[in-house]
């Protein structure tokens, strides 16, 4: 997945998804509707157990497939309805207690209520349905989902996430289909080292803005690097810690996103801000201000980037950079790429929506020459400080919309042997999709953070003299919906 932005869901990887429509919307003036009793029989992608009641589909958040339910529908549409959960009847084996209920209001954790065995299967399950009915695909070859390595722990995993600011001067994330804030004195579902970081930005918040931090900011952001790079692997002309603080370990990055008209100006500016907090906050190594009027847009006090290690390569990740945020499985998610892409020695390799070059780095052991391309600044900076801190010579970096930079490529008769594709959830441009076919590599894998617009960019590209050899689902976000997968096409000979 490519370049990322600030945005009010603190899990923006895990939005609803097509097969559940109006999935995490609020109920609307229906929320006083009819109880019905459903059987539910299935999952949807997006987190909904779905059943049938006179001939429509029935989406009903916190269901589980096997179970008797009574449930309020609140909204119907000629071909679907969407409930609420108001009693189970009968439970499904496969359902366990909550861990975090109250968490299950900001929409990040739709399957807390199914256990973690179960949820692998389902979303093995789900790709597959995906791949049969959106790509037409006849039996896919979908492979069990691989879940989190033994010992790691299926909650605490995230390494970014997004607070919000209530008007009250709430602190917390927002509960679903709302712009209420859930106040929370700490985040038990983050990284540890990141619920730190959380607890002591919110604290100095609670002592400098009180009640009306909401006039100041409308959310922030925390990224921590939770593997930083032995001392000896940082370039020290690129890494300049704020003045007083030791190299941080674990690192952690803030970005304010300040509200319009904010009282940031007040009491000495950002700048005096951002070092009131560099100060206070232990970890941290850097204060980015967003969204200040005049012309100022992004305000950086100490350094805007981090240093994430993954293997035996370290990445600088800038605030506007995307990089995988589930430390345990990243390096799994890279392992099966290079192992579907089979590279040989001889080959040039193509990585498009690049980012910060994840799968470059070590990509480039494998071959000739890796081509990156990005079109987001920030993530082509970051991977070329990347490259010059792991001594990688054989990547460049082009800065680029992807489709455009391919047809430049193949008009000059660039060798691509094997491609590699991480676009956003979005999918790829079909024009992107044509050149790559175009340019003709043998072997083209695909990463996809939604198994739906990869089901349809499977169907384009088998159908332009490819075929599909494998697709590897990976969780990268357990207790979640959300599917990342690991796509090969071969081309036909």
């Amino acid at each position: 997945m490519t370049s990322q932005s600030l945005e009010t869901d603190p899990f923006k990887d895990e939005l609803p998804g097509a097969d559940s429509p109006d999935a995490g919307a609020r109920p609307d003036a229906d929320e006083f509707g009819p109880l019905i009793e459903l059987e539910l029989n299935d999952l949807a992608y997006g987190g909904d157990a779905v059943g049938r009641y006179q001939g429509r589909a029935v989406f009903v958040p916190g269901g589980l497939p096997g179970e008797l339910v009574t449930a309020r529908l609140t909204r119907e549409r000629s071909n679907y309805a969407r409930a609420t959960l108001v009693e189970v009847l009968r439970a499904s084996p496969d359902r366990v207690p909550p861990r975090y209920p109250d968490l299950t209001e900001s929409g990040g954790f739709q399957w807390q209520h199914l256990a973690y065995f179960a949820q692998l299967s389902w979303k093995t399950r789900i790709v597959r349905q995906l791949l049969t009915r959106v790509g037409r695909f006849t039996n896919p070859p979908v492979r069990n989902t691989i879940g989190m390595p033994p010992g790691a722990d299926p909650w605490r995993y995230r390494t970014v996430a997004q607070f919000a600011i209530g008007d009250d001067g709430a602190i917390g994330f927002r509960r679903a289909g709302s712009h209420d804030v859930l106040d929370m004195p700490d985040c038990p579902i983050v990284h540890p080292a990141l619920d730190t970081l959380y607890q002591n930005v919110r604290a100095w918040i609670r002592a400098n803005w009180g009640e009306a931090a909401s006039d100041y900011a409308e959310r922030f952001t925390l990224r921590v690097a939770v593997a930083a790079p032995e001392p000896d692997a940082v370039d020290t002309t690129r890494y300049t810690p704020p003045p007083g603080h030791e190299p941080p370990q674990p690192a952690g990055l803030l970005a304010i996103e300040a509200r319009p008209g904010s009282a940031i100006d007040a009491g000495g500016g950002p700048h005096a801000l951002g070092e009131a907090i560099l100060a206070a906050v232990p970890d941290l190594v850097g204060v980015v201000i967003l969204g200040l009027p005049g012309g100022r847009g992004r305000v950086v006090i100490g350094q805007d980037f981090v240093y994430e290690h993954v293997h035996d390569r370290t990445f600088r990740i800038s605030a506007g950079s995307f990089f995988q945020v589930n430390a345990a499985q990243t390096p799994v998610l890279v392992e099966q790429a290079l192992a579907a892409l089979r590279p040989r020695p001889t080959d040039w390799a193509l990585d498009g929506y690049s980012g910060v070059g994840l799968f470059s780095m070590f990509l480039a052991d494998h071959v000739t020459h890796v081509h990156a391309i990005e079109s987001q600044p920030s993530a082509v900076t970051d991977a070329r400080a990347s490259a010059a801190l792991n001594n990688v010579a054989n990547v460049t970096v082009t800065e680029g919309v992807l489709e455009r930079v391919l047809g430049t490529l193949r008009r000059q008769n660039e060798r691509v042997d094997i491609a590699l594709v991480d676009p956003p959830r979005a999918g790829c441009h079909p024009r992107a999709l044509s050149e790559i076919a175009q340019l003709a590599p043998r072997s083209l894998v695909y990463v996809s953070c939604d198994p739906s617009t990869l089901a349809r960019d499977l169907q384009i590209i088998c159908n332009s003299g490819y075929r599909l050899t494998s697709v590897q689902p990976v969780d990268m976000f357990p207790f979640t919906s959300h599917i990342e997968c690991v796509a090969v096409c071969d081309r036909l000979r």
